[in-house]
C-alpha cells in the first residue's frame, strides 16, 4: 500500500515538513518521488513506527540513525546495538526517575493548593506548607 506524506502526518501526528527532514537525514530510505510528490509505504510505516518509539525513550536523532544503519547487518554488528540500547535504556531510566521526582512535586504541590483554595472558598486560615507536606 502507499500513503502520502499528508496520510503519514495524520497518522502519526507530525508534520509533513518532519517526515521531509527524516528522508533528507536518512531515517526514511526508498522514497518514491513522483512529479514532486512523495509516496510511502508499510516499511516507511514501520520505521516511523520505530522513530517515534525511540524518540520517546529519547534517544537523539543521530543515535536513531546509527542504529537503523547497525541494523542493517546485525550479525556484524548486534554487539553495538546492544551496547547502544543498554546505554539508552540508563539514560531514559535516569531521565524517567527525573520526572517521577518531579510529578510527586507537582503532586504535593497540588494538594497544599487545593487547601489553600478551600480554605479561601470557606474563608478558615490557610494551611502552612511545612504542616501541609
Amino acid at each position: 500500500m502507499t500513503y502520502t506524506i499528508t496520510e503519514l502526518s495524520k497518522q502519526f501526528n507530525l508534520p509533513a515538513s518532519t517526515i521531509r527532514y527524516y528522508e533528507k537525514i536518512g531515517l526514511l530510505e526508498n522514497v518514491e518521488h513522483v512529479n514532486s510528490r512523495r509516496f510511502f509505504n508499510d516499511s516507511h510505516i514501520d520505521r516511523l513506527s520505530a522513530i517515534e518509539c525511540f524518540k520517546k525513550a529519547l534517544l537523539p536523532l543521530d543515535d536513531i540513525r546509527l542504529f537503523f544503519s547497525y541494523e542493517k547487518d546485525m550479525a556484524v554488528n548486534s554487539e553495538k546495538i546492544l551496547e547502544m540500547m543498554k546505554s539508552q535504556e540508563v539514560r531514559t531510566q535516569e531521565s524517567l526517575a527525573a520526572l517521577q521526582t518531579g510529578l510527586a512535586h507537582l503532586q504535593k504541590k497540588i494538594h497544599f493548593y487545593t487547601l489553600v483554595s478551600e480554605a479561601v472558598k470557606n474563608g478558615t486560615p490557610l494551611p502552612d506548607w511545612n504542616d501541609v507536606v
